[in-house]
């Protein structure tokens, strides 16, 4: 699969930890989604991408939700 953004066909997966959370004043008091995806990383210009798995997934629709 080439990159989305260049069309570069130089990408590789890296392991990555996240912390996803909602900004803003309004959302301090929802939990961060702490996150070990695999993302795929273009080595021409930087764009990547990744999925977020469906129980945190479902953790972060919950917390858009209230």
């Amino acid at each position: 699969m080439s990159c989305s953004a260049c069309a570069s066909e130089k990408q590789v997966g890296v392991p990555a930890e996240m912390m996803l959370h909602f900004t803003g004043l309004k959302n301090l008091d929802k939990p961060g989604v702490l996150l070990f995806p695999k993302v795929l990383l273009c080595l021409d210009c930087g764009a990547s991408r990744f999925s977020v798995p469906e129980k945190e997934l479902a953790l972060l629709a919950s917390a858009a939700k209230s």
